[in-house]
């Protein structure tokens, strides 16, 4: 019986998946201090054993301390997901570019997508975590968004990445990219619904071709 949790991505799709996930990398080396925004959590190298993430907040504490705990994309491997997030993928298909992991329901109808893209001809080594809709007609992300815009924004800056707005056709901000020589993430956030107040929330944050 197929697993509802891993995700398979064969080679027609993934320019697709990676289009809509921003999901490739570079990074630099950097001999300054790691600060990975995460509040304290244990060090990647720490040997215990982690279960998936059961909330979108959670995901993104761990998700944070990935791109904080690497200074090479050659470092970034699924034995180094599985230590820092603990999610254990499956290896990537010969005929498949990307391979992934999905949750369940993390309430409000939205479930968080974790995918690794190793390197090939076409890619850089990337990784990428966006939440996606379960239901037609969700709306809000109210209900996972504990861990809002700018949390990611700040603790993402706090690694030493510089924050760039990316702007549309009329001036309004699309989405952010933070750079760090050649280490790009990307975030793309949903506003409140119009005429509604409420936090900025995170839909896919991920690296940069």
């Amino acid at each position: 019986m197929t697993d509802p949790h891993r995700l398979r991505f064969p080679r027609a799709a993934t320019a697709v998946l990676l289009s809509s996930a921003m999901a490739v990398t570079g990074c630099a080396h950097s001999n300054a201090p790691r600060n990975n925004g995460t509040d304290g959590m244990t060090d990647a190298s720490t040997p215990q054993a982690l279960a998936p993430p059961s909330t979108a907040a959670e995901m993104g504490r761990r998700f944070l301390k990935l791109i904080g705990s690497i200074e090479s994309r050659d470092e970034l491997t699924p034995e180094l997901i599985r230590r820092v997030t603990g999610i254990v993928l499956d290896e990537v298909k010969p005929d498949e570019l990307a391979t992934g992991y999905a949750s369940g329901d993390l309430g409000g109808g939205w479930r968080y997508i974790l995918n690794f893209v190793p390197a090939s001809a076409s890619l850089r080594t990337g990784v990428a975590l966006r939440f996606q809709q379960l239901h037609d007609g969700v709306t809000t992300m109210s209900a996972i968004c504990e861990l809002d815009f700018h949390h990611y924004h700040e603790a993402i800056q706090s690694m030493g990445f510089e924050a760039r707005p990316v702007y549309g056709e009329i001036g309004e901000v699309r989405s952010w990219r933070y750079h760090k020589s050649d280490f790009v993430v990307g975030i793309t956030a949903l506003d409140p619904l119009a005429g509604e107040s409420g936090p900025i929330c995170v839909k896919t944050i991920a690296t940069i071709n």
